[in-house]
């Protein structure tokens, strides 16, 4: 099976970012690693999407960075991925009979081994969102802060 994926990264751009993340980079995605599991309080899973969980900071030379959850504190450092990583989102075509489709002479072989799809099957293919270059690790335990938490 071939699934096709496409690389349209230069619409990616249309997202804008904050201030503290336009620093690190105006429109690559930054992969933050944390320690532990980060809860956030919700009654309904889409009472969750867009809540401000806490603040991130990052200083001018891009290497530290300071995420602030509640009554807690964490540092951490921004560093580059071994290997880039893709952000992929999956694309449901139009559908397709079986015969639009073309075929080698070579694979008729490989062909009859596979199962044939179905009229109503639709094909599924991925669009590159962003790739991933930079991370930023919290590898510390959180330093608690005392008195009014600015979240």
């Amino acid at each position: 099976m071939i699934i096709p994926i496409s690389f349209n990264l230069g619409a990616s751009g249309f997202y804008t970012l904050p201030p503290a993340l336009a620093r690190v980079s105006h429109s690559e995605v930054v992969l933050v690693e944390l320690q532990g599991a980060l809860e956030v309080d919700y009654v309904k899973p889409s009472e969750r999407d867009g809540k401000l969980v806490g603040r991130l900071g990052v200083d001018d030379f891009v290497k530290t960075a300071t995420l602030r959850v509640g009554h807690h504190l964490l540092e951490g450092r921004v560093t580059p991925l071994a290997k880039p990583l893709a952000v992929l989102r999956r694309v449901v075509g139009e559908q397709n009979s079986v015969e639009d489709m073309d075929v080698d002479a070579n694979d008729e072989e490989n062909a009859k081994s596979q199962p044939v799809p179905s009229e109503t099957q639709t094909p599924t293919g991925w669009d590159a969102v962003a790739l991933i270059k930079r991370k930023i690790v919290f590898s510390k335990r959180p330093t608690p802060i005392v008195g009014r938490p600015n979240v």
